[in-house]
């Protein structure tokens, strides 16, 4: 009777120390934030009422074509680009957003997580790089 008490005891303590290891090291998947794991790239025009100044945050542009991953942009045909101090800008030879103009022709590539992109997602996306051509002349 003693044997099976002290062997009860003996697992008893292991699951609780499991337990307690566990809790401080999740397993995988588990992680609270998310690496930006893939790459989307937006193309299209910035919103004809959009004018961003140099120290706006974001801008809209209506997206015409997408990769893969901004497969959902596409589909809603806009989306919300945030830009940050690390972004880099290119239209004309000048490097700010003031520099955009509304109808500009614009190529938007920027990182996003792979899970939020899923079914559909579309978080508003942090801009890596954005170039930015006028619009053509009509002939």
């Amino acid at each position: 009777m003693r044997l099976k008490l002290v062997f009860l005891t003996l697992v008893v303590s292991l699951v609780a120390a499991s337990a307690a290891v566990a809790k401080d090291h999740p397993g995988k998947g588990t992680k609270p934030t998310c690496k930006a794991s893939v790459t989307v790239l937006l193309k299209g025009v910035l919103a004809p009422e959009a004018d961003p100044l140099d120290g706006d945050l974001s801008f809209v542009m209506l997206v015409k074509h997408s990769n893969t991953h901004g497969r959902a942009y596409k589909t809603a045909g806009s989306a919300t680009i945030l830009v940050g101090t690390k972004t880099r800008i290119r239209r004309q030879g000048a490097h700010n957003l003031g520099a955009l103009a509304p109808n500009d022709r614009v190529s938007v590539k920027a990182k996003a997580c792979k899970a939020d992109l899923k079914n559909g997602g579309m978080p508003d996306l942090n801009a890596r790089k954005i170039d930015a051509h006028p619009v053509k002349a009509s002939s």
